[in-house]
């Protein structure tokens, strides 16, 4: 075993990534309650990911089909029901201990200098998973989801001079439509990969800077990512 590891430390510093990152990781003191919620918004994150993926095998990005593949999840796929519930209460989850990270941050002042940068990335970063969740709203295609997503879109419409090009270019249409659907599931399937991966990029590069300058990253305010597809429907299904 020692020799497999030393054959692939010559290609790739998988020993150093290790030591660096968990092995021998310098943690302060200090740690308390309040830096939890950065390991629980990772967990949430693994959830959300993984459970996505055994949605997306049963779900139907059709206008005609997307609700009855729903129920098709719920009723006739073994574990489906609770696939789904864990995914859509793993959102709610998602959120609420990203509020209590970000709080922390606040809190200790991670946002302070020379963490600013970082602290406006992963803002910038929140919102685009808060976009991420409002694309999977949509997505059960009940009446809750098509009536929410007409009310946040006819939000941008009310942007003064492009509020009406903005509405039509996030539905697609001039409507909610097949076209909505299938363009907010391309978002959530393909845009939260890349998000998450722009987030983990962004924390090891600055956990490396920080540790070269004999400093600590572990107060690094970054929100966690999160894919949230909020599931709901017009009409319950038990």
């Amino acid at each position: 075993m020692q020799k497999l590891l030393n054959w692939i430390d010559d290609r790739f510093p998988l020993t150093k990534l290790w030591e660096d990152q968990w092995g021998k990781y310098v943690a302060p003191k200090n740690f308390n309650f309040w830096y939890y919620f950065g390991s629980l918004a990772a967990f949430v994150l693994v959830m959300q990911i993984v459970t996505g993926i055994f949605l997306t095998m049963g779900y139907k990005a059709d206008a005609t089909k997307a609700f009855e593949s729903i129920e098709y999840i719920m009723r006739d796929v073994s574990g489906g029901w609770l696939i789904r519930y864990m995914h859509s209460t793993g959102a709610s989850a998602f959120f609420l201990v990203v509020y209590l990270h970000m709080f922390r941050g606040l809190l200790y002042g991670s946002y302070r200098k020379p963490r600013e940068l970082l602290w406006i990335i992963g803002c910038f970063i929140f919102l685009a998973l808060m976009a991420e969740g409002f694309f999977g709203y949509l997505l059960p295609w009940g009446q809750m989801s098509y009536w929410g997503a007409q009310v946040i879109v006819n939000l941008f419409s009310t942007v003064p001079f492009v509020g009406d090009a903005l509405g039509t270019w996030i539905r697609g249409d001039y409507t909610i439509s097949d076209v909505t659907l299938n363009r907010f599931f391309a978002f959530i399937s393909t845009a939260s990969t890349r998000i998450r991966t722009t987030r983990s990029r962004i924390w090891s590069a600055w956990c490396s800077s920080s540790r070269s300058s004999r400093s600590s990253c572990s107060s690094c305010p970054t929100s966690a990512a999160i894919s949230s597809r909020p599931t709901t429907s017009s009409r319950p299904i038990r």
